[in-house]
């Protein structure tokens, strides 16, 4: 067996198990899309009116910065990630953070990266809201009458999973994925010390110990948005040609396999019909086991045209929310709330399970540092999500931090 045969089938087995974490959201491609359809139109003349005389080779590389903004809240949930950093910012203090960003960004690059950021929280926001958590019911019966009209991804994940891929897999075929900016796609680049300040001032930790190095785990990041969605189509479109030509008839493989090309990281498209031996045999190998653990995400189920219709409209409510408040900032800083990403409400104790989680393990986190790195708004942040006491079921993790809980309380009066 050939050293490239094993390397392909440990990549492709490495992607598999990190497959339920990685299309948690929108995907890498819609983030992607959302910037696309909003760089010329708002997007570059703000980024010319703030750094008025850059180049537009300086300019192309805020592109690539800003589509790295867009993408990077998701990394903690990628091979080798930190699962806590992601989590932070998807459900403690999520404006807050977004604003950090905005706030420290002290040049072209970082300023791109920074509206990056903000387009991903305004994605996950109305993403999830308007589009997922109502399409799950409507593609999943059982889940309806189970969950009624709307289902978060707390209440049944591989839903959503599922759910999120057949939106690729359609919106691929569809061909809506295959514009020109993704041909001119130079890759994506992230603003590791900004990232870095900015999280280390919303949540009080540092990012660099939570993925052991930060500048590597950045590195493994690209490397497997470069080759996992390539691997997502491939396998979609060998188990599962038959279903994706009944909802796109002149689709072919040349135009629906996604890939990123290795050496100039630009996004192209297959050029041959046939897929190669590899593929072939792996999607044999996705087809033939049973959809399980990670695998469940690769069930491709036609979402149907009121799914898609809830897609469509959700992507078109973010890309609204997101330019409008890009002209904002023409003149003022824009408004933004702290909310949970997976349903758009504020966090508060009891609203989303998974917040309450994270909000536990931040406070065990500061605990261990003897709350030396929380400044008076993260304190009061976490002071107020406890403010409404909750019933909540026995837990050793809840419990422990409730007691770090009180300490923070100590110290807070403490410094009255």
């Amino acid at each position: 067996m050939s050293s490239y045969f094993i390397k392909r089938l440990a990549l492709s087995a490495l992607l598999l198990m990190y497959a339920s974490l990685v299309c948690r959201a929108y995907s890498v491609l819609t983030h992607q899309a959302l910037i696309d359809v909003n760089w010329d139109k708002v997007l570059l003349p703000l980024l010319k009116e703030k750094f008025p005389g850059s180049s537009n080779e300086a300019l192309k590389e805020a592109h690539a910065y800003v589509y790295g903004g867009a993408v990077v809240p998701d990394m903690g949930y990628y091979p080798f990630g930190s699962k806590l950093f992601t989590n932070l910012i998807h459900y403690v203090r999520s404006g807050d953070f977004v604003k950090a960003v905005l706030n420290d960004a002290k040049n072209l690059n970082e300023y791109a990266f920074a509206l990056g950021v903000l387009c991903h929280y305004y994605a996950d926001v109305y993403g999830h809201r308007i589009g997922i958590n109502v399409s799950v019911p409507v593609i999943y019966p059982k889940l309806k009458r189970k969950f009624g009209d709307t289902v978060t991804f707390e209440e049944d994940h591989v839903s959503h999973l599922r759910t999120e891929f057949s939106f690729d897999v359609l919106q691929t075929a569809r061909g809506n994925y295959a514009s020109t900016a993704y041909h001119d796609f130079i890759g994506f680049k992230v603003a590791d010390t900004l990232l870095q300040k900015a999280f280390g001032e919303t949540y009080g930790l540092d990012a660099n110990e939570l993925f052991g190095n930060f500048s590597k785990a950045v590195g493994r990041f690209r490397f497997t948005v470069m080759n996992l969605f390539p691997f997502f189509t491939r396998a979609a479109w060998a188990t599962k040609k038959e279903e994706i030509q009944k909802m796109q008839a002149t689709v072919t493989s040349r135009n629906f396999i996604y890939r990123m090309h290795q050496k100039n990281n630009r996004y192209k498209f297959g050029r041959n019909e046939r897929p190669g031996f590899f593929a072939r045999a792996f999607a044999l190998f996705i087809y033939v086991i049973p959809k399980v653990g990670a695998l469940k995400v690769l069930k491709f189920k036609d979402p149907g045209p009121v799914a898609e219709k809830n897609f469509i409209a959700s992507f078109d409510t973010v890309s609204m929310h997101y330019a409008g408040n890009v002209i904002a900032l023409h003149k003022h800083v824009v408004p933004l709330n702290n909310v949970d990403f997976d349903t758009g409400i504020r966090t508060s104790e009891g609203e989303y399970s998974l917040a309450d989680i994270t909000y536990c393990d931040l406070l065990l986190q500061l605990k261990a540092k003897n709350f030396e790195t929380v400044d008076p708004a993260l304190r009061n942040n976490i002071i107020s999500f406890y403010t409404v006491p909750q019933k909540a079921g026995p837990s050793k993790k809840r419990a422990k931090a409730m007691d770090a809980l009180a300490q923070l309380k100590i110290a807070d009066q403490s410094t009255q």
